[in-house]
């Protein structure tokens, strides 16, 4: 079974105006959008043990969670350590292509001044205990990371899909700079 093809489901309000953090971010929603588009529910909330024991909707509401953090952000933080396990989102195919489709919609909306303006970022980063760091970074790089963070997550729902049996296009979980390379060969 196919599930994609090579085209997305093309925003037609990006623009080459607007600027490549963006339009990648678009790009890379609508990457995720469409391939939820192909999937059937029982897919969506499938796990693939022995391989993963994260289904699709899992890494999705994992990356949206990534998403969710920037987009409520206040007073310039950014807290990456709020996360919505067991939300809905996880069991709801439906509910992931809404928020995508907000996503959309709100990324496409980011004025400059927002995108260049400096936050904080609040993150864990000890396995053995709990423990947060506070770090400078502006709106921008943190949206152009949670794109690439999403891309991570799309290769192992890929993976998933193809233990189902559904192919996905070719460059689905790649990278950005992976698909450069490529391209250059």
């Amino acid at each position: 079974m196919l599930a994609l093809s090579e085209t997305n489901s093309s925003n037609a309000s990006v623009t080459s105006l607007q600027p490549a953090s963006v339009r990648g971010c678009v790009e890379t929603l609508d990457q995720g959008y469409a391939f939820l588009h192909h999937l059937e529910d029982s897919d969506y909330t499938h796990v693939a043990q022995p391989h993963l024991c994260s289904s699709i909707g899992q890494h999705y509401r994992h990356w949206l969670d990534i998403f969710h953090a920037l987009q409520h952000t206040q007073e310039g933080v950014v807290d990456y350590n709020q996360r919505r396990r067991g939300h809905h989102v996880e069991t709801s195919r439906q509910a992931a292509m809404k928020e995508i489709e907000h996503l959309i919609d709100w990324v496409l909306h980011c004025s400059p001044k927002a995108l260049h303006a400096p936050v904080t970022v609040i993150s864990e980063v000890s396995l053995s205990a709990s423990e947060s760091i506070a770090s400078v970074s502006t709106f921008e790089r943190e949206l152009t990371f949670a794109a690439l963070h999403a891309s991570h997550h799309f290769a192992m729902a890929k993976v998933v899909a193809s233990l189902l049996g559904i192919k996905a296009y070719e460059t689905f979980g790649l990278a950005p700079a992976t698909a450069s390379f490529y391209r250059g060969q």
